[in-house]
């Protein structure tokens, strides 16, 4: 790291957690096209649906590396994030062929997309977490009762 990254300001949470709330938001609009794309039948809609959601989860995924996660982290969210992209957009017969079929297609629909939920809320958490205003006020540290000072 050169001096001048180091000198470089942090940005302040409340950034930060606005960016989190675009990436869940544009995740959630991702999701809600797709389910209308697929529901009505109006499959070109599909692909935009799948590029939104991804931007969503992009985002998220900055916001959580700017917030401090680390890479072995952030490498794990990736796997699962893929693992669930897997399940969602391959065909049943790609499930079967790869063993890793769970049960029927509707039911491996729904695992792929419980796993990306589960990478999106847990990045929005994280850089929550990471991004909280710290206590102000905080205890004294506790004195021995026989020091004198």
């Amino acid at each position: 790291m050169s001096l001048a990254e180091a000198a470089k300001p942090a940005l302040p949470s409340s950034t930060l957690r606005s960016y989190a709330m675009i990436g869940i938001v544009l995740y959630a609009f991702g999701l809600v096209l797709n389910e209308i794309g697929n529901g009505l039948t109006q499959l070109w809609l599909v692909p935009y649906a799948d590029t939104i959601g991804a931007l969503g989860f992009v985002v998220a995924l900055y916001t959580a590396t700017l917030a401090g996660i680390g890479t072995r982290l952030t490498v794990l969210i990736g796997l699962i994030y893929g693992l669930g992209i897997f399940f969602v957009s391959e065909p049943d017969t790609t499930y079967a062929a790869s063993g890793l079929k769970i049960s029927s297609y509707n039911m491996t629909h729904d695992v792929g997309l419980a796993l990306i939920g589960f990478t999106m809320i847990f990045l929005i958490a994280l850089a929550f977490y990471l991004t909280r205003a710290k206590s102000a006020h905080r205890a004294l540290p506790k004195q021995d009762p026989g020091s004198t000072s």
